[in-house]
Parts: structure tokens; sequence; C-alpha cells
């Protein structure tokens, strides 16, 4: 048995065996009523330097609109002692059911968890759980709040006062306990990449997010929940795009999780295949269309579509022409909404990892070696030849 089944198998065993975070008496919840359209979850990390951020974004954004009988909107929020804790005075992790114009402070929340590690997997199963518990809907959102670096181990989601992050093996073993969500959200940097919406793709129906850094606003909930509760009746594709809308820092895009994205995955194995046959002729070719193809700050992440077209526009190979432009088809099939910067002209949505050097290939402030994870580990190198073409393309 591999070390990831042994974490699937771990974090069931946990499920059963752990009580279930309980409402105290006493806590401040809705009256009993029919369940709501839906619970609006956002999983926020703030044990990190983006502690002064927590309070902040629950009292100006999620509490302005709070929640209605239609949307329940909660949130776990955990602090950092070793920052500002001014707002609120309280630096561990609490439960809120987030109710209009609320203030972040101890009294309001729902429970005191105490600290937790936002990193272990097994906090977001315990968080979604009591979500959907206490506040059944028919539909979820779940929004992952922190610092982010794509499909990156050991970068997202970090917990400081417990040295851990959430990584894609340990989310995918998590949905694989929880069962699915309607709506996945990153507030958080570089979530948008083909290779984060495969861990997600049999467990939300559409993502929303940026593939580049997110700054100061990241996802604008006081402009988001107000439409959501106008109307209820949203599809979990429909809220994506409010959702990447409201995100105007420098990239967002939603993207739809289903038959299409499967047929962007057909095609990106065929262009990697495509490539891989190419690359004794077309070595120079590729190294031409890397230099143009639009990045973002990890200059490792490129634009998928824009990777296709600048290939396309090297290369004399009419198979491999016909496979990027089926990449870039398939492309514009999921993208719901797009939106960038000026400066990211290139930009289309979509993320894919695509490294120039060996040196490129691991991130050294990881301490396991990235490529290793990213080959052994990430379901989009199970689904595609990517990583071989990596593998190809940069060692050899």
């Amino acid at each position: 048995m591999n070390k990831h089944r042994l974490l699937t198998v771990a974090l069931l065993v946990a499920t059963l065996l752990s009580l279930a975070w309980t409402m105290p008496v006493g806590a401040a919840r809705p009256p009993q009523r029919t369940q709501a359209k839906w619970t609006f979850m956002v999983y926020i990390n703030g044990d990190n330097n983006l502690e002064k951020y927590v309070t902040i974004d629950i009292e100006t954004e999620l509490a302005r609109p709070g929640s209605n009988t239609d949307v329940n909107v909660v949130a776990i929020a955990d602090r950092n002692p070793g920052y500002d804790n001014s707002a609120g005075n309280w630096t561990d992790t609490k439960l809120f059911y987030i109710t209009g114009g609320m203030k972040a402070t101890p009294e309001n929340a729902v429970a005191d968890l105490g600290e937790k590690n936002m990193g272990d997997p097994q906090t977001l199963i315990s968080f979604v759980q009591w979500a959907k518990t206490n506040y059944p809907a028919d539909h979820y959102a779940l929004v992952l709040w922190d610092h982010g670096w794509g499909w990156r181990p050991d970068q997202s989601m970090w917990d400081e006062t417990n040295n851990d992050t959430l990584d894609q093996h340990e989310i995918l073993a998590a949905m694989g306990t929880l069962g699915p969500v309607d709506v996945i959200g990153y507030d958080a940097c570089e979530g948008q990449m083909i290779e984060v919406q495969a861990t997600w793709r049999n467990y939300a129906k559409a993502i929303a997010a940026s593939q580049e850094d997110v700054g100061y606003y990241g996802f604008e909930y006081d402009q988001v929940l107000p439409k959501l509760q106008a109307n209820p009746n949203m599809t979990a594709e429909q809220l994506a795009v409010e959702l990447a809308r409201s995100m105007t820092d420098w990239t967002s895009a939603g993207v739809a999780l289903n038959t299409n994205w499967d047929s962007l995955i057909t095609a990106v194995d065929q262009w990697s295949v495509a490539l891989i046959n190419g690359l004794p002729t077309y070595r120079s070719a590729y190294d031409a269309a890397y230099k143009v193809t639009q990045g973002v700050a990890d200059p490792t992440n490129k634009d998928l579509y824009d990777a296709a077209a600048k290939i396309k526009a090297q290369v004399s190979d009419p198979t491999i022409q016909a496979k990027c432009q089926a990449v870039m088809n398939a492309v514009n099939a999921v993208t719901l909404y797009e939106w960038h910067h000026k400066k990211y002209k290139g930009a289309h949505g979509i993320g894919i990892f695509w490294p120039r050097l060996p040196a490129d290939l691991d991130e050294p402030s990881s301490p396991q070696n990235d490529f290793e994870y990213y080959r052994n580990s990430l379901v989009f190198s199970q689904m595609t030849h990517w990583d071989e073409f990596l593998n190809a393309y940069v060692n050899q």
C-alpha cells in the first residue's frame, strides 16, 4: 500500500473515531427551518502573516450581507498569536455562523476549537462535516483562504503554528471521505492551474481562482453573497463566475469541471505525446515558444492556452499544430469567465507547470522534491503524459 492510500485509510479511521464538532448549548444558530439553497463555507487559515486580514474579511465582507434563509454563511478561522491580534483579541481557531453586521469576536463564535492545525486534512474534513450537519443545503460552496502556490507541496494553506500545509494529495484524500461540493474557490495564489483542477474534477462542478498571485482583495464576498441571496437558484457554474468576477487583483477565471474538462485533459494528453514525438526536431522551436508564452509571478507557471498557441506558431508539423489547436479549443470550452489586467495579455485563465531548466524542477524552499511529487502524487500526472514531456524536455 503506498503512502497516499495509507493517508486515505488514516483519514477515514480518524473521521470514524473522532467526535464530530457539535453545537454548544446556547450557541448562535438559525431557527429551525427547511434546509437552505446554499451553504457557503470559508476555510480561513490566518495562522501566519495573513492574520490581520481574518477579521477584516469576516466583518467587512462576509458579514456585510451575512446569512439569510436561503444562504448560510459559515467559516472556520484560525489566527496566529505572533502577529496583530488587536481585532477581537483571540488567537486560536473558532467556528462562525455569520450574521449580518456581525463582529468577529469570541462571543459571536459558534464554537471555540482551541488551536487547530489548518494544514491537517482532518481539520478540513471536520469543518465541512460540521457545516453540512448543522447548516444543510441543496448546494455547497467551499473556499480555501490562505497563502497558495498552485499544486506545489509544502507551500499552500500554511499553518505557521503547526508548521504544516494542506497539499493536493491530502485534499484529494479528504474529499474522498467528504464527497463532493458544488463550487471550490481559491482565495489564494495561483489556484487556477490545470494540476489543481484535476484534484477537484470529481469533487466540484466548477472552480474559481486566479492563475496569478492574489493581492489584497481576493474574492470580494460582499459583492458575491448579495447576488447569491438575490438568486439562490444559481447553478455552480454561475456562482463560480460571480466569484471570479469579484477578484480583480491581476487575473481571475471561473472554469467548469464537467465533461468538457475531460475533453481538455484528453487534448492535453495527446498534445503531450505529440510534443514528445517532435522533441528531436523541434526542441529549439519549443524553447522559442517558452520564452514568449505568458507567465505569472512563478515563471514556471505558464498560461496553458498561450503555450499551445505559441508552440503552434513555432512548429511546422501539422500533427503538433492540430494538437495545439485542440488544446486551445478545449480551454475555451471550459472557461466560463476570464479576466486579466492588461499586462497579462496572453492570459486565458488556466495555468500549467512548464519549467525550462533542471533547476526549475524543484523549489529550494520545499523539504521534498517538487518534481517527484508532481510525477508521483498529482492526479493530473496520472491522467496525462505532460510529466513525461517535461522530463524529456528539461533533462535530455
